[in-house]
């Protein structure tokens, strides 16, 4: 959702900039606001969990363990920030994960 996002920021950017090209070289641009990398993903499976990381151009794949008696609680790579799991009631095939992003 992300790339879908910054690549119609790109389009709008890119048509209102095609008036100017015809301009020559005269005239000021301002920007404002803020470009973010995306998050991470997350996968599931074959009691697994791998999380795809990027920032600044730079992927990591991280795959942890997951267990039904220990939840999980680590840092995502990149020092994109922090993952925690909480056990939902008494079943321990169900938790829910928190991702908090620096």
């Amino acid at each position: 959702m992300n790339r879908i996002k910054w690549g119609l920021f790109l389009g709008v950017f890119a048509s209102g900039m095609m008036q100017y090209v015809s301009a020559g070289s005269t005239g000021t641009i301002h920007f404002y606001g803020a470009i973010v990398d995306g998050g991470c993903t997350f996968n599931t499976g074959g009691n697994q969990l791998v999380s795809h990381c990027e920032r600044g151009g730079a992927q990591v794949k991280q795959t942890r363990q997951i267990s039904t008696t220990n939840p999980l609680s680590f840092n995502l790579p990149l020092s994109l920030g922090h993952v925690t799991t909480q056990q939902v009631g008494n079943n321990p095939h169900l938790a829910i994960m928190t991702v908090s992003y620096n």
